[in-house]
């Protein structure tokens, strides 16, 4: 898949806030997206032909799924998010069609598919709620389908070692995270007005694990893949 040929819809709610001063990194965020599937697929020895149905799993305004939509004509494109506003801007914006998300994850979103894109979401998520999402996406998937998904990993535990950067926790929130994941190869800290929403920090070997849990098969994993920043992790579940 040529990206650069692409004919990408470059129109943007002014209300989506990734956009926000950083045009040129929006566009290269969706293109990063891109590149890091088309490398999951060869790992999962799949072509862009055997995609016929997909997801963008907590799709917010459209970032990467303009780019799903227009990577794969052939393929029926389903966006999903809690952000019901959101939803609603990418179905008027971009023509997708978008559903809001139940946060119990009572409901099935739509008929299976063969790939779910997952990008910047098990990065706030406890090991806990990382293990309800991934078996709740499991079920949606068609036997031999593929997860796409990205997780902070080495890079991110050493800014935050070093307090480059602490991605919106306080001191606290960042010995608390560093702490768990020491211990256990998955820490969490929410934000400090959140109970359940924050930041996560998850070895290669600890996303294995989960993964094994929920019935997948990890079959790529690449560090700062997405964006040079977040790595992107590639599950199967096997036929």
């Amino acid at each position: 898949m040529d990206l650069s040929t692409l004919a990408v819809n470059r129109t943007i709610d002014d209300k989506d806030g990734m956009s926000k001063g950083m045009i040129d990194y929006y566009f290269v965020t969706g293109m990063s997206a891109m590149v890091a599937i088309n490398k999951s697929l060869a790992a999962a020895g799949k072509s862009e032909a055997d995609v016929r149905r997909v997801l963008d799993y907590a799709c917010r305004y459209g970032r990467v799924l303009r780019w799903l939509m227009a990577g794969f004509p052939q393929a029926s494109v389903i966006g999903v998010d809690v952000d019901a506003k959101a939803v609603a801007s990418a179905r008027e914006t971009l023509g997708a069609d978008t559903r809001v998300l139940d946060l119990t994850l009572a409901k099935p979103i739509d008929a299976p598919v063969d790939l779910i894109w997952v990008g910047s979401l098990f990065t706030h998520l406890s090991e806990h709620e990382s293990g309800r999402v991934l078996n709740y996406l499991h079920d949606h998937l068609d036997p031999g389908g593929l997860v796409v998904l990205t997780t902070h990993g080495a890079l991110v535990e050493n800014r935050l070692r070093n307090r480059e950067r602490t991605y919106g926790l306080d001191e606290a929130g960042v010995v608390e995270l560093l702490k768990t994941y020491d211990d256990t190869g998955f820490g969490f800290a929410p934000y400090p007005k959140s109970k359940d929403y924050g930041i996560s920090l998850s070895s290669e070997e600890k996303i294995a694990e989960l993964a094994d849990d929920a019935g997948y098969e990890l079959v790529f994993c690449g560090p700062a893949g997405w964006v040079k920043h977040q790595d992107v992790v590639a599950l199967v579940r096997p036929s």
